[in-house]
């Protein structure tokens, strides 16, 4: 006898505010950011581009779920703007020339490989996993390499008070926790599976949207004051 199938009304209920609040929360940073668009350091900026950039997918992907019932072409889309928008956020956070200059190489064959996978190894009516797999992979080692940066400056001012390390820290969240999430899901997956890491991708984007919201107010809004003291010896 089979197993009666879960309820899963609750779960796609989660699922679609958690998609609303990922989707639409963007507007929160981006109204900020533009507001006080003009006090912004030049990677503060791309930051609120990435912002404005996932405003407008939230409403694409809102009209591409209600009127085509297919939205899987936004994530071949999407992969490579977030990737060339945040990869250029930490171009300008770099002090070291090396790594800048790997940089544009590396970005060029991330455009390529996703060009590839949505046209001939998944198909725009398939997900990236092959693109989104090497995405993931490139963001956590900017991010390390940003933190590696902090460390060798030996700074002493307050981390969390710093637009870039608060982003580095949600996306370091956000990457690292749902990267299963976004491999494993396909067409064979059950609905419930589907729906489960669904919710562990939006919760963890919402908790880096939260940081990199906090870390946009902190650099409109900075200490005046050192976060840390030395004691002379």
């Amino acid at each position: 006898m089979d197993a009666p199938l879960p309820n899963t009304a609750w779960l796609q209920t989660t699922r679609t505010v958690l998609i609303l609040v990922s989707g639409f929360g963007v507007w929160i940073p981006l109204l900020i950011g533009l507001w006080r668009w003009r006090s912004l350091s030049l990677p503060a900026k791309i930051i609120v581009g990435y912002f404005g950039f996932w405003a407008v997918e939230a409403v694409v992907d809102q009209w591409s779920r209600k009127v085509l019932h297919n939205n899987i072409y936004l994530y071949h889309l999407s992969v490579l703007v977030e990737t060339w928008l945040l990869g250029w956020a930490y171009y300008h956070s770099y002090d070291l020339k090396p790594v800048r200059r790997a940089m544009l190489p590396v970005a060029l064959a991330f455009t390529l490989l996703a060009i590839a996978d949505a046209c001939w190894i998944a198909g725009l009516d398939h997900l990236n996993v092959v693109t989104r797999a090497v995405q993931v992979m490139i963001m956590l080692s900017l991010v390390l390499l940003y933190f590696e940066q902090w460390v060798r400056d030996m700074r002493l001012d307050n981390p969390w008070h710093n637009l870039m390390f608060l982003v580095s820290v949600g996306l370091a969240i956000y990457y690292a926790g749902s990267v299963m999430s976004y491999l494993l899901i396909d067409d064979n997956s059950s609905a419930v599976a589907s729906l489960i890491m669904s919710v562990i991708i939006d919760i963890t984007y919402i908790v880096a949207l939260g940081l990199m919201t906090l870390g946009l107010w902190r650099e409109i809004h900075p200490r005046t004051s050192p976060a840390y003291e030395t004691t002379p010896a």
